[in-house]
């Protein structure tokens, strides 16, 4: 997503003093101060810093919870976003706060921070599928990472509103019961996989490559795409090297990403007859996280079908 990345840039020191000085307001205004005892609200409150998760949230809570996204539109760049009051407000009153972690949306660390002593507790997800900072964050793809986040959320909220867990239970399951055709597909792909070599223009979908069993050629250039800097010659010649000679199955392209390396290399993989998958960072609007990635696996399960055929 350079485009954004190079129009929002990162949140700098004085911004940050502003919200945490705005934060500080709406304590003051509110006439009370944070607080270690939870929420009480009748109903459980969410935040989730990316859509999907808030998804997930919801299904779960039904109509015992609230949730709020704040990533909840393809054009907002994750990574470079700049809370604001009513970010920090939505957090001060959360129960719970879900965060993809892994240095991604670092800035609701910083918002917790400001709120710290409310009792809130944070949901990391990269601490849950036990990566580490310096990791790649992009944990989405992976066929199994909403059925752990849906896992782990039932047990949360049956913590916080025991007399609700049966319901939220029951909700959790049949929210998993609709991912997992994920896993299913991800499973057949492999199959026929024969631990191919592909490359990619970003690490967006890597877990889901590898979960179907194929094998990433070019992590240094896609590394160098994603930090928004340009790939070295020697990545650049080898990845037309290996379009050219058909060593990879596919060029997985983030679409997000308007790179002029990337679009060089899509045109290469055209003109020597690659496929090209096209998957997004960020879910698009108007879809479901269940819709958006099994659109993006079935992509590669045509490509093989096609080479099948």
């Amino acid at each position: 997503m350079t485009d954004l990345r190079n129009k929002l840039g990162r949140l700098n020191g004085y911004r940050w003093l502003a919200l945490v000085v705005s934060l500080v307001a709406v304590f003051t205004l509110a006439g009370c101060q944070p607080t270690t005892q939870p929420k009480q609200s009748g109903k459980i409150n969410v935040v989730a810093t990316l859509g999907f998760y808030g998804e997930a949230a919801q299904a779960i809570l039904g109509n015992q919870g609230n949730v709020h996204t704040i990533i909840n539109s393809p054009s907002i760049d994750a990574e470079s976003y700049e809370p604001d009051v009513k970010t920090a407000k939505l957090v001060a009153k959360a129960n719970v706060v879900v965060e993809n972690g892994l240095g991604y949306d670092s800035w609701m660390d910083r918002v917790v921070a400001a709120n710290q002593g409310s009792g809130t507790k944070t949901l990391s997800i990269g601490k849950l599928m036990g990566k580490t900072t310096g990791d790649n964050p992009h944990l989405w793809s992976d066929p199994t990472v909403m059925t752990k986040v849906t896992q782990r959320l039932v047990k949360q909220f049956s913590r916080l509103e025991p007399n609700h867990a049966a319901a939220f239970k029951r909700r959790g399951a049949a929210y998993e019961k609709q991912l997992a055709v994920l896993a299913q597909t991800a499973k057949q792909i492999k199959k026929n996989a024969n631990g191919q070599q592909v490359a990619v223009s970003e690490p967006v979908f890597d877990f889901a490559l590898t979960a179907m069993g194929y094998k990433i050629s070019d992590g240094h250039f896609a590394k160098s795409i994603e930090e928004d800097s340009d790939p070295t010659p020697a990545d650049i010649t080898q990845l037309q090297a290996q379009i050219k000679q058909h060593k990879i199955a596919f060029f997985v392209e983030n679409t997000q990403n308007s790179s002029k390396n990337v679009t060089a290399m899509v045109q290469l993989a055209r003109k020597y007859h690659v496929p090209v998958v096209k998957v997004t960072e960020t879910m698009p609007t108007h879809q479901t996280y269940r819709t958006w990635m099994l659109a993006q696996y079935r992509q590669v399960q045509r490509i093989q079908e096609e080479n099948r055929s």
